[in-house]
């Protein structure tokens, strides 16, 4: 049996005559993927290594559809600076594209969000102006659905509208948040993600397929070609209008079949199961805010709307929360994060496992109730004998 499997998971899936099975199945995938946020036949993508990767590869090709010279030129023209615009809450991965290609991290804005923690269309519309009066040419903005730290999902609707006023490319982050549509109680929220001409997902996360297994789309899958497609002699491609070559879609020559554990996966438990695994990690995540939220110890930090759970306890100090994560990792209790919001210092749980129950998170705040009370007792008696 050895030998199948390696012949199954070695593929080479760059042009289509050395996988073209391989092949079919990553285009099964990606146009699985894609009807989930509603793109018709015209769309398209490829498999990735995650999240970062895809959003560089959508900045790229988002430079190639602004500025068509762009494979023979670069940025080595007079043309006017490019401006990225993006949440202050955004994934670091959109400063490290900019950096990457060239159109420098000053160049990024940072938008601020409200009190939800959502991108401000007003501030963004305002630093667009902005730059445009200043000689600058804004060209992107990259709106989440669903940021890291907590959770929040931007006005993507909003943001569409701007962008077609503006001619600018929406490209979502979704690696976190974005399959966060398979659940029907959050599909409407995810609807407008249709009208982007990007999006970054990750297979690896809520579809629980091993590493690697990220994932670009693009509503207009002939721009992908158009910033990557490169002929060579030693490369003996035919034509053949039934297949791709992935070669074309992405940096990369040599790729391995990542869409095979993701296709398997759906084939063997069927996108049910799937959906019933989203929604039950949705269901822990607002479980654990509410035995925050009746804990006097704790209070939450930012409002609940997928499986991001930031919380604080009542008076303690950046130091405090540090030791207290140790303290849980210590004990073999759980693997919890750092959060910060609004200059607040905190803790992050995130709900991302299927096997994850309501026990576990009745431990979890339990043990961390009794941290609290034990350090608020110790805080208590140390001001008594100041």
């Amino acid at each position: 049996m050895i030998t199948p499997l390696l012949s199954s998971c070695r593929q080479n899936c760059n042009f289509w005559q050395l996988s073209p099975a391989a092949s079919v199945v990553e285009r099964s995938v990606i146009t699985w993927l894609g009807g989930l946020f509603g793109y018709d036949e015209r769309a398209g993508g490829i498999l990735t290594g995650g999240g970062s990767i895809a959003t560089l590869n959508a900045l790229t090709t988002a430079l190639h559809a602004r500025r068509p010279g762009f494979r023979e030129q670069g940025l080595q023209t007079s043309a006017p600076r490019l401006v990225v615009y993006t949440s202050a809450e955004a994934h670091r991965c959109v400063d490290k594209a900019a950096a990457l290609l060239g159109i420098g991290t000053d160049n990024v804005r940072h938008i601020p969000t409200d009190g939800r923690y959502r991108m401000r269309v007003e501030a963004l519309e305002a630093a667009i102006h902005a730059d445009r009066a200043a000689g600058r040419e804004p060209f992107c903005v990259v709106a989440t659905p669903g940021t890291v730290t907590s959770g929040s999902i931007d006005p993507i609707g909003d943001i569409a509208d701007v962008c077609e006023r503006e001619e600018l490319w929406l490209h979502l982050d979704g690696a976190y948040g974005a399959l966060f549509v398979l659940s029907e109680r959050k599909r409407e929220e995810f609807a407008a993600c249709a009208r982007a001409d990007s999006i970054a997902l990750d297979p690896h996360k809520l579809l629980f397929t091993p590493l690697e297994a990220g994932c670009l789309l693009v509503r207009d899958r002939g721009l992908l070609a158009k910033a990557y497609a490169f002929s060579a002699s030693y490369l003996t491609v035919e034509e053949d209008p039934l297949m791709l070559d992935y070669m074309d879609y992405g940096p990369q020559l040599s790729r391995s079949f990542k869409a095979l554990k993701v296709w398997s996966a759906l084939r063997t438990f069927g996108v049910d199961a799937f959906r019933q695994a989203v929604d039950h990690t949705l269901d822990l995540a607002r479980y654990m805010a509410d035995l925050i939220e009746a804990t006097p110890w704790l209070e939450l930090m930012a409002p609940v709307s997928l499986t991001a759970v930031c919380f604080r306890i009542k008076g303690a100090s950046e130091a405090d929360h540090t030791a207290v994560l140790a303290e849980l990792i210590g004990e073999g209790t759980a693997l919890l994060g750092p959060a910060h919001l609004d200059g607040r210092r905190g803790i992050r749980a995130c709900v991302t496992n299927y096997r994850t129950t309501r026990g576990d998170i009745e431990l979890i705040v339990g043990r961390l109730s009794a941290i609290a009370r034990r350090r608020g007792a110790v805080a208590r008696t140390s001001d008594e004998v100041l």
